[in-house]
């Protein structure tokens, strides 16, 4: 995985002047985070590509002529495949593309391509709103006088119930880093070939884990924390979340111990000043998210749970255990550092088939 881009201007290499200029307006007067900007950067170049593709295919078969604002030929199999892949940031030839002249249908078209790559439905929403976004920002220029994403009805995203751990299983996660020190020898000589991890690695993925089940974390937050953001005396951390919103979270002291204990197991070269990276990789350089959900189906397979879950299902269940033990939903809110209510909400779904499922197993006349 590449580094996150410092800037809008190291974005937008293969952008046009108005993808640019939409780009710098939300880091300098939207405060949008390096992520945002990539995501939005990658949604408007995948349109790029499939407009080009689109168009090549129509010089080809000669039947791309609309008839009552409805493309005569939309190979679906062709156009599925252009947005179906990741495309890679890096940058590359596009042929330029008139912002100003993309039509409704068009729009409709391309909707009709990402549903039939089978992408999950959230994807395809944030394929589609990255595009609304920037004709919003290009009518407020006045560079277009409609957007052509207006009328587009969306498809309904599916209802799903976010994933937790049971209380045995965190304990078995947290506690499986520590199992490759105890490793036996014989084990530790079947390793891949390559430079084997430092010796603090395993202290600092116990941290890891028990910080982001401690605080309910998301994963881009815990790397971007320093030595400075934490509180040992008060129990708390200071976490910088989505738009650049800092909150307090409250740490439990199993956590700070554990990042304590990590930073005992240091080499003297490592950096100790406030500003220093809380967790450093093998290279004493700041630890990237990529890297945490890497060593997690590590510790999931070690721990006997399923690979396929991710680090974020530790915030899952941080929420989850906490409504469990008659936390108040506002108070979730809060800790998770969600702007609104609905979005925590989800929660109480997860928690009420819980208690349904506990109801009929245990009532008698259930």
């Amino acid at each position: 995985m590449q580094d996150h881009p410092k800037n809008a201007e190291s974005v937008t290499a293969p952008c046009d002047e108005l993808v640019r200029d939409f780009l710098q307006y939300l880091q300098a007067e939207r405060n949008a985070s390096r992520l945002t900007l990539r995501n939005y950067e990658q949604c408007l170049r995948e349109f790029r590509v499939w407009m080009a593709e689109s168009g090549k295919r129509q010089e080809v078969s000669g039947k791309g002529k609309t008839v009552g604002g409805k493309s005569a030929s939309v190979p679906k199999t062709a156009e599925a495949s252009a947005v179906s892949s990741r495309l890679p940031l890096t940058p590359s030839p596009l042929p330029p593309l008139n912002w100003r002249s993309i039509e409704p249908f068009q729009c409709r078209r391309y909707l009709m391509a990402l549903m039939q790559a089978g992408l999950k439905r959230a994807t395809v929403a944030l394929r589609i709103a990255g595009l609304r976004s920037f004709y919003r920002f290009l009518m407020r220029r006045g560079i277009v006088k409609d957007n052509p994403l207006s009328g587009l009805i969306m498809p309904k995203r599916e209802k799903r119930l976010p994933r937790f751990l049971t209380l045995q299983q965190i304990n078995d996660l947290l506690n499986a880093p520590l199992k490759l020190t105890e490793a036996p020898a014989d084990d530790k000589k079947k390793r891949r070939p390559g430079r084997p991890p430092a010796p603090f690695v395993p202290w600092r993925d116990k941290a890891i884990l028990e910080t982001l089940y401690s605080a309910g974390l998301r994963v881009h937050e815990i790397c971007n924390l320093n030595r400075g953001h934490i509180d040992l005396l008060s129990e708390v951390v200071i976490v910088r979340g989505k738009g650049g919103k800092e909150r307090l979270c409250p740490v439990g002291r199993p956590a700070l111990d554990a990042i304590e204990t990590y930073w005992s197991k240091l080499p003297p070269e490592a950096p100790h000043g406030r500003d220093a990276p809380t967790f450093l990789d093998s290279h004493l350089r700041r630890l990237r998210p990529h890297e945490v959900q890497r060593k997690m189906k590590t510790y999931l397979k070690l721990a006997g749970i399923g690979v396929d879950l991710t680090p974020h299902k530790l915030r899952h269940s941080f929420a989850t255990h906490l409504l469990d033990a008659g936390a108040d939903l506002r108070s979730v809110q809060e800790l998770l550092g969600h702007s609104s209510l609905s979005t925590t909400q989800v929660y109480t779904h997860v928690t009420s088939a819980r208690l349904k499922q506990v109801y009929d197993k245990t009532h008698p006349r259930a």
